[in-house]
């Protein structure tokens, strides 16, 4: 955030209310412009109608308005920064009627009365008005430009019992002016400083910690803060369980102090962390969910004993290479819930294809992207997956090296051959085993002549319609809808054989290796 001093010792910085003479408005741009020599401020100005243009000057863009004629530039020594207190802010969004002085003297002329209520001319709006405020325990005052806590107890004599309160964007730049905001908000559980330009405190004393011994939450995104500097702020919040720290560049983390030990959910997206590094938060005891979105992480190695309580992990918009990292998350003892949307290694695939590796191989999970695992999904889907693996398992592993590299990279394998049993079975004489096929199984709809899904699956000739219905109905998802079945050839990709009989066999129908049979719907 750009931040000028200007001809009076004060400073005029981005987002921060000003006035040029008589006219006022907010700064959206500090700095040079090429041609001139100056330092301007693009000035957002509350009266609309005043400007020349909404933030573009000889085709280049400094910022963008609401009205296409809301803003002009102008030089720096023209600008005064105005000061805005928290109540200013306060009443501009939730109302006018609250006057501290008149508050002060409605409680002086109570403590004078003899009487238990008393009337008097004007006050009975005020007082309701003031009644509703007391009652607010969510605010918001996002982007108000707010740069002081105004007079002593002003807040708390306003409004006393707000519990969350979002201060995003605004003109803070020190804790001890926020510090001074919470310190009258007794009941404070969760505070939104995102988007601030705010200088660490110098030292943690015992009335600053005061003033922030009631919050749970705190979310601190794009503050530009290192790990460090949020561990040493961190000591200053007693009972912290929610911490959120985006956007803040955040490439180190180093082993959590005590000051986090009570953390249950953790927030660090759009960081530039890998695994590694993360790994270093594995010894919080009562961490259960953790956020690592858009990080740009390539692989994951769990170590033994890592994140005990850890039941939700959000892993999205990364750069996830390879299925051996969904096998390490089968190690934590805990997890449940998982969010693994827009990685590389789910290019290309199916929902229904992705569903079932990622189901098959993290043991205790019960929600992927959102969406409840069944129990009977969970076996269908564990099923599936073991019949891929046994098939590699006696067809192609020879040696005993071969079997060991193919149990580290399907450690799951042993385990689901002794909850389901192995249903492979190999005659050695050949004229007794089931042949099997490798088709194309396209999901496809009839209305829209899309090809929705497309999976490769080997499967036995002797298998039916009817089962090879409810097979499409699980790896699409395709419920309760009325299925038809044909199939194409390699040879005659135009000419559509239809399948009716649902009791019959692939076999009956002559669908051989390579084909691709239709399920429409």
């Amino acid at each position: 955030m750009a931040v000028v001093k200007n001809n009076i010792n004060d400073t005029v910085r981005v987002g921060r209310k000003v006035s040029v003479g008589e006219f006022t408005g907010f700064a959206r741009y500090v700095g040079p412009i090429p041609g001139t020599e100056d330092i301007w401020v693009g000035v957002e100005w509350d009266d609309p109608n005043r400007g020349k243009h909404d933030g573009i000057h000889n085709g280049i863009r400094y910022f963008k308005t609401i009205h296409p004629n809301g803003a002009s530039f102008v030089r720096l020594e023209k600008v005064i920064p105005n000061s805005i207190s928290f109540i200013t802010a306060f009443q501009s969004k939730y109302g006018q009627d609250f006057d501290n002085n008149v508050h002060q003297e409605i409680i002086a002329l109570m403590k004078q009365s003899k009487m238990s209520s008393f009337e008097l001319v004007g006050m009975q709006k005020i007082q309701k008005k003031q009644a509703c405020f007391n009652k607010l325990t969510d605010v918001s005052l996002s982007h108000h430009g707010i740069t002081d806590a105004g007079e002593p107890e002003e807040i708390q004599n306003c409004c006393p019992n707000i519990n969350n309160l979002e201060l995003c964007d605004n003109c803070f730049t020190d804790w001890e002016t926020v510090s001074e905001i919470t310190r009258q908000l007794k009941h404070l559980i969760t505070l939104d400083l995102s988007f601030n330009t705010i200088d660490l405190p110098q030292e943690l004393t015992p009335q600053f910690k005061e003033c922030f011994k009631c919050l749970k939450k705190i979310i601190l995104g794009k503050l530009n803060y290192s790990w460090h500097e949020i561990m040493s702020l961190c000591e200053a919040f007693p009972v912290l369980e929610v911490l959120e720290v985006p956007d803040n560049n955040i490439d180190r983390l180093e082993k959590p102090s005590v000051v986090i030990e009570n953390l249950l959910y953790l927030n660090l997206e759009n960081n530039n962390l890998s695994w590694n590094e993360i790994n270093k938060l594995r010894f919080l005891p009562k961490l259960e969910c953790l956020n690592v979105n858009r990080n740009g992480i390539k692989d994951i190695q769990i170590v033994p004993s890592s994140f005990p309580s850890l039941k939700f992990l959000m892993i999205s918009d990364n750069n996830l290479l390879h299925f051996e990292s969904l096998c390490e998350l089968n190690k934590l003892p805990t997890l449940c819930s998982l969010r693994i949307q827009n990685n590389p290694l789910l290019k290309g695939m199916s929902v229904s294809n992705y569903t079932l590796q990622i189901i098959a191989r993290i043991a205790n999970l019960t929600m992927l992207n959102g969406t409840m695992i069944t129990l009977k999904e969970r076996q269908n889907n564990e099923r599936d997956f073991l019949k891929d693996l046994d098939m590699i398992w006696h067809r192609q592993l020879k040696s005993a090296e071969e079997r060991a590299e193919f149990l580290t990279k399907h450690p799951r394998y042993m385990e689901l051959i002794a909850k389901y049993g192995s249903d492979y079975s190999e005659d050695l004489n050949t004229s007794n085993k089931i042949r099997t096929i490798k088709i194309r199984i396209v999901n496809f709809c009839k209305e829209s002549s899309i090809e929705k899904d497309v999976i490769i699956k080997t499967l036995p000739i002797t298998m039916t319609l009817n089962r090879l219905k409810d097979l499409g109905k699980r790896l699409f998802g395709l419920g309760n809808k009325q299925l038809e079945f044909s199939y194409l050839t390699k040879e005659k990709p135009d000419i559509e054989y239809t399948m009716d009989n649902l009791n019959q066999t692939l076999d009956y129908y002559s669908v051989e290796d390579g084909n691709t049979v239709l399920i429409k719907w």
